[in-house]
């Protein structure tokens, strides 16, 4: 009898062992998902720009402003890669000239305050809070019923895939319109889901320059990103437009590209992030 009750209570805790290890690869996956994009920290006039693919690698940049808001100089770049684990954000730096923000060869603990679609808080080993907001931002001046036909789906850059490891990088950089079918009366439009962005984003990272060398070529990657968008639109999705494409082997020219079509130009305000920054530590 003993025996038995000594194996019941060691399987029950087998059980409950295997139900957190599960739920917390679940919680890490849906925080690699939410991770996955174009994301700036803005500080006084300085503009830190972060990549992240769903392939693990990232890419970064500083851009200073001049007194009219203007983004007018570059200060260097840091590439390498980044997981999630154990409520921490950590990046490992195998590139860099902007060794202020990202050291060469070092790997960055970051302790994971909230990650959101909108929202990235991280805390770094000294204390000091990084908050990130993507790059994408509704356009200003634009009301809801402006937006019932016409959905901005912002910029989308990439990596493109190589067919052989020594292929050149290159990188494809998009700002794309959802347009919505009409809606019959009393229809309302869908919600768009949370991994319809992320599912473009994987979409285009797995083409090859060839996919894309052309514009015409684009365009017919972009009739099959309707068949990857509408499941998540229930159907809804009529056409994608391209408003601006840019292929570019140069990572300067993706942040120009995202600076010029995409970065808001209300950035999180200064004194609000001293604010949380006094209140967490330093």
């Amino acid at each position: 009898m003993k025996r038995f009750v000594f194996n019941f209570v060691l399987f029950l805790i087998c059980v409950f062992f295997l139900i957190s290890i599960t739920a917390c690869k679940e919680e890490q996956k849906v925080q690699n998902e939410l991770a996955v994009g174009n994301w700036v920290h803005v500080k006084n006039r300085t503009y830190i720009l972060l990549i992240l693919n769903p392939k693990g690698e990232w890419q970064s940049s500083i851009r200073i402003a001049d007194a009219s808001s203007k983004i007018v100089e570059a200060k260097g770049n840091a590439k390498g890669m980044w997981y999630i684990e154990k409520e921490q954000m950590i990046f490992t730096v195998t590139e860099s000239d902007i060794e202020d923000v990202w050291e060469k060869n070092a790997t960055i603990f970051f302790d994971i305050i909230e990650l959101t679609e909108t929202l990235i808080r991280l805390k770094d080993e000294s204390g000091r809070i990084w908050v990130w907001g993507p790059t994408t931002s509704r356009k200003s001046g634009a009301s809801e019923d402006d937006l019932t036909s016409v959905i901005p789906m912002g910029v989308v850059a990439v990596n493109l895939n190589k067919n052989r490891s020594n292929d050149k990088d290159r990188y494809l950089c998009l700002n794309l319109n959802l347009i919505l079918k009409e809606l019959m009366p009393g229809q309302k439009m869908p919600p768009i889901h949370p991994k319809a962005r992320e599912a473009a984003i994987i979409f285009f990272s797995s083409l090859v320059f060839n996919d894309v060398k052309d514009f015409d070529r684009i365009k017919q990657q972009i009739v099959k990103l309707m068949d990857v968008l509408n499941p998540y639109l229930d159907g809804f999705v009529k056409e994608i437009s391209i408003e601006h494409v840019l292929v570019a082997t140069e990572i300067d020219k993706v942040e120009e590209f995202i600076i010029e079509h995409d970065l808001t130009n209300e950035p999180v305000s200064e004194a609000g992030e001293e604010g949380k920054e006094g209140s967490e530590g330093k």
